[in-house]
């Protein structure tokens, strides 16, 4: 038991590091396997990483292992996401929010149901949907009247998710 965790600790040591690595391909990867791995501790670094990368796939990679790992303190960095210029990455970010849950990420999935970007809003409205806290059914309930119809569609899956009497209306 002692071995396996040693060596975990260093495959984690090694991502960690190739983080920094010149090539966004291999930063990229490396995020994409610490979200596998899915430890609660890396949250920070992953933030400070996420902080502070200017490739797009290694931010989207690095925004789905936050969303990976679970971790409560990625939300507000994750929030600042909602507002990035490329829908891909407030797509993403929502539906990391959702994976993380809980009453933090609701307010910020509620933003995004107003966002521009059809896509962001299904994601949003999945997302709260997963999340499953009855709180967010008068917002979902709204997100059914949407001009979109794969928005509406979500909505109405995501209130018979939550067990919604709105659901059959």
């Amino acid at each position: 038991m002692v071995q396996q965790l040693n060596n975990t600790q260093i495959a984690i040591n090694t991502l960690l590091n190739k983080l920094n690595d010149s090539l966004p391909q291999i930063r990229a990867k490396a995020a994409e396997a610490l979200g596998k791995i899915g430890n609660s501790s890396l949250a920070d670094t992953l933030v400070s990483h996420l902080i502070g990368e200017n490739d797009l796939n290694v931010r989207l990679n690095l925004i789905r292992a936050l969303g990976e790992i679970g971790n409560e303190s990625a939300i507000p960095c994750l929030a600042s996401c909602l507002s990035d210029t490329n829908p891909d990455i407030r797509i993403i970010t929502a539906e990391s929010l959702g994976k993380i849950g809980g009453e933090k990420s609701i307010s910020y999935l509620i933003q995004s149901l107003q966002d521009t970007e059809v896509k962001v809003r299904v994601t949003a409205t999945i997302a709260l949907g997963e999340i499953g806290l009855e709180d967010v059914i008068p917002y979902l309930v709204n997100v059914c009247y949407d001009e979109d119809d794969s928005v509406r569609f979500s909505a109405v899956d995501a209130l018979g998710k939550i067990g919604s009497r709105y659901a059959v209306n």
